[in-house]
């Protein structure tokens, strides 16, 4: 299989992942211009661009890129491997084109439990690069949890800074308690999110919404929260909660509000009646 081939298969199956292109070299590198390696985002690779500390710092980058959506163009020497703490080996000098493939936007599920991991599959098909957010130790259900492109440990949900998000991000709320919830919720206000949604009932909200007004959040700053989450289909199970969810994303992310279609085109299609 190709690297074209294989970039249309991870595609259909929603993985992440760049293409790393040499474009130049200097001296004997290892590998000509022209050599291509694809980077998954969990850092396997198919290809090389040479192997060693460079092709490690490549993989790197290439995650990174992942996550940011943004191509970066570098110069992979020995001078550069130094800077990373890292004891040059025969590498020589080579210029490498890194592009993400596929999608970037980011999807942060900040708890790892049964409705994160409802939701992880469908927003991997959706086109999102889910990183999976806990202050526990997720480990025994990491089999639950292997479509995500990558989880993250943090100490405290009030303090997400490790995570980097970057703005547009988009966080859904689902921890495992009410107070962590809170933490969860506060820790992204300020993020300058694209979406922001949390599972719960108004019960849940109104304590919280109460002490972030508390925390000088303004009534129009909480009416951007989605809470409850997830469009109005009825549906009470994990999966349909899930749907509903990932559907909602996908609304806002294309700027729809979520209606029937159907509604949208009737004057059209009846035009005498409607």
């Amino acid at each position: 299989m190709s690297i074209y081939e294989s970039i249309l298969k991870a595609e259909k199956e929603g993985r992440c992942c760049a293409l790393a292109t040499v474009v130049n070299t200097v001296g004997c590198a290892p590998r000509s211009a022209g050599t291509k390696m694809l980077i998954y985002s969990d850092g396997a690779i198919e290809g090389t661009v040479g192997g060693g500390l460079a092709e490690q710092l490549v993989i790197k980058d290439a995650r990174a890129c992942m996550q940011s959506g943004q191509t970066l163009l570098k110069r992979y020497s020995p001078q550069v491997i130094a800077e990373h703490d890292l004891e040059p080996d025969c590498i020589k000098t080579m210029d490498i084109f890194i592009e993400p493939m596929g999608y970037s936007t980011n999807l942060y599920l900040l708890g790892s439990g049964h409705v994160a991991q409802a939701v992880l599959p469908l927003a991997k098909q959706a086109g999102f690069y889910v990183t999976v957010v806990d202050t526990r130790d997720v480990s025994g259900f990491a089999d639950a949890l292997r479509d995500a492109d990558e989880i993250i440990h943090v100490d405290s949900f009030s303090d997400i800074s490790p995570v980097h998000p970057a703005p547009g991000s988009y966080f859904i709320v689902c921890t495992s308690s009410h107070a962590t919830d809170r933490e969860a919720l506060e820790g992204v206000m300020d993020l300058h999110a694209a979406y922001i949604g949390m599972l719960g009932a108004k019960h849940k909200f109104i304590p919280i919404f109460n002490y972030l007004r508390d925390k000088g959040y303004t009534d129009e700053q909480l009416m951007e929260i989605y809470a409850p989450i997830g469009l109005d289909i009825g549906g009470e199970s994990l999966n349909e909660i899930a749907i509903s969810v990932v559907a909602e994303m996908m609304a806002v992310k294309n700027n729809r509000d979520g209606g029937f279609s159907r509604d949208k085109k009737r004057h059209d299609m009846f035009p005498g009646i409607i």
